[in-house]
Order: structure tokens, then sequence, then C-alpha cells
């Protein structure tokens, strides 16, 4: 299970993308044979029953199709986990300059990002008694949905794939909040803020994207239930909970430099009033030294630092953030149309 970061250069040399793909790959190809050697298949094609919008309650194809997402999902919730840790750690490189830090001490902050294991056994052990309330929720609900002995071969696969996604799922959650706080920490020893140039800062931004990113790609996966009847209730929860979750995982990162920019803002404005006091006094004294001009220069200079916003997200940020929504759809919408085209031509 994972802990920490502590083995940093074996865990970067792991690709998350290939991690993910060799995992659901093998699961997957697992299935089919297993299915071809139990000879499944003439029970699973029935004609009429692979319809994207049939009304069908039960059946092996149904299970099987299930089977596939939990398969996916197997492979990429490790995945993602990996990369939101992979990508913190990168983050802290990238803001060397800003941070001002040495190589040395960049190391020592990136190893800072740590996952307690005690946590993690929580966590999971917390995964693991949510999952077992999955079957009783969605319909048609088995009479013993854990007895091993009413399991088809496809249900084996929900049943045992169920708890272990569940677990994965949490703690990708898990590291995306302590990553997302973690960074936000870090953010407050940025040694100066350059209230006229915001992007140095750009990376604490990209960081949450990439955190919502992960979450929203898990509900991409699960979003592939809702071709099934009796799921609509759960994807209503685990959409509208990822969807909150990735507006934090977005806020969370960013919210050190949010106070840091809101510091530095305030001790400009504080800098610029105090100017705009003196030279005011000046000009009312008929200071030969003072000019309007002056005057007209730190006021206009106090108008662009209070426009300065105190987050730094542009307008390219919340479309982004807003595409991502919509990629749970598109992977629905997707999954109907290649289910079709299979029907079409397999019957």
């Amino acid at each position: 299970a994972p802990c920490s970061v502590d083995n940093a250069t074996d865990m970067e040399r792991v690709s998350p993308l290939w991690l993910g793909i060799g995992i659901s790959g093998t699961l997957i190809l697992i299935l089919l044979v297993t299915e071809t050697l139990l000879g499944r298949w003439g029970a699973i094609l029935i004609a009429g029953e692979f319809d994207a919008f049939a009304k069908v309650s039960s059946g092996p194809l149904r299970d099987l199709r299930i089977a596939i997402v939990h398969c996916l999902q197997a492979g990429y919730l490790p995945a993602a986990f990996l990369y939101v840790l992979q990508t913190s750690r990168r983050t802290v490189f990238v803001l060397k300059d800003s941070l001002d830090c040495t190589t040395e001490e960049c190391e020592t902050l990136a190893d800072s990002i740590r996952l307690n294991p005690r946590w993690l056994l929580l966590i999971g052990l917390i995964a693991v008694t949510v999952s077992i309330a999955g079957p009783y929720i969605v319909p048609p609900v088995p009479v013993a949905p854990w007895d091993p002995t009413t399991w088809s071969s496809e249900v084996v696969w929900h049943r045992l794939l169920g708890p272990v996604t569940q677990v994965w799922a949490w703690w990708l959650g898990f590291a995306v909040v302590v990553v997302s706080v973690r960074m936000s920490n870090i953010a407050r020893k940025l040694s100066s803020i350059n209230l006229l140039d915001l992007s140095p800062l750009t990376p604490f931004t990209q960081l949450g994207l990439t955190n919502a990113l992960m979450l929203i790609g898990s509900l991409s996966i699960w979003s592939l239930m809702t071709l099934e009847t009796g799921f609509g209730a759960m994807m209503i929860v685990i959409g509208g909970t990822t969807l909150v979750s990735s507006a934090v995982a977005l806020l969370l990162p960013v919210r050190g430099v949010h106070q840091r920019i809101r510091q530095a803002k305030d001790a400009e404005l504080g800098w610029v009033n105090g100017e705009i006091s003196s030279l005011r006094n000046q000009i009312k004294s008929k200071d030969s030294r003072a000019q309007s001009g002056d005057l007209a220069d730190l006021v206009a200079y106090r108008g662009l630092i209070d426009g300065v916003h105190e987050w730094p997200f542009t307008t390219s940020t919340f479309t982004r953030l807003f595409l991502y929504a919509l990629i749970p759809v598109a992977s629905w919408g997707i999954g109907i149309v290649a289910e079709e085209i299979i029907g079409r031509m397999l019957f």
C-alpha cells in the first residue's frame, strides 16, 4: 500500500499512463479469457439485449459491462494517485526560483509531501465498509449480494474489484487533499510576489487543475455505469461529490498563494498611500520639490495595484475547469454510441 514519497526516485521512474494501461488491460484480458474458458459468450450474446436504450434490469451482458468498468477503474485510480504525487514534487522544483531555494532545499520540501500510513489504513477500512453497501442500493438488489454461491462469473469481478476501487478512490481523494494543503503551506514560503506579473505563480493553479482533472477522470469512467439501469441515484451522489471535490481541489493549492498576494497587495497599497499622503502635504505646503504629475503617477499606480486579483485565476482557468466537467458527459455519450455500433455489428 502507498505510504509516502520516501522512494521518490523509484516513484518518478514509474509511468502513471503505462501503469494504468497495464493494470486495466491485464484485468480485461483475464476477464475475457475467463469468460471464454467458462463458455459464457453464448449466454451473454443474446439478441436484443445489446441495446443502449433498452430498459434491461439484469442479465449477464449487463454484468459483463459493469465488470469492464470496474477493470478500467482498477487501472485508472492507482495511476491517478501516482500522478498526483509525481506532479506535486515536480511543481516544487518548477517553483525553485519563486521559492528562492537551493536544489537540496527543494528536495526537502518535495519530500515533505507525505501520506500518513495510519490515515491511509483508516481511510481504506472506511472505504471497504462503504463498498459493502453498494450492491444493496443498486436495483435489482440480490437476495444475498455477498453470498459467493449466488455470484455469476461476471458478478465475481464486481464483488472483488468493488472494494478495491473504492479504496483507491478514497486514497486518491486523500492524496489530493494532502498534496493541496501542503502546497498551499509551501506557497507561504514564497520569498517575494511581483504584483505586476503573477505568471510565476501559475504552477500552483496548474496543480489545482491537474488534481481536479484526476477526480473528474474517475467520474468519467463511473459515468459509463449509467448506460445500465439502476445506477441513477448512485451516480447523482458520486457525480455531485466529485464535482464539489474538484472545485475544492482547484482552490486548495492556491489558498496560500491567495494569502501571499493579499499580504503583498496590502503592503504595497500601504506604501503608496503613504507616499500619496506625503506628496499631497508637500504640494499643499508649496514645496518646490513636489510635482502634481508625481501625485498623478502615484494615484494611477495605486489603482493598478488595487486592481490586482487576489486569486491567481484567469478566464482560461475557469474555461478549462468547465470543459473538464463536460468530460463525464462526453464519456457517457461516446459509450452509448460505441455500444450501439458494437450491437449492430454483432446482431
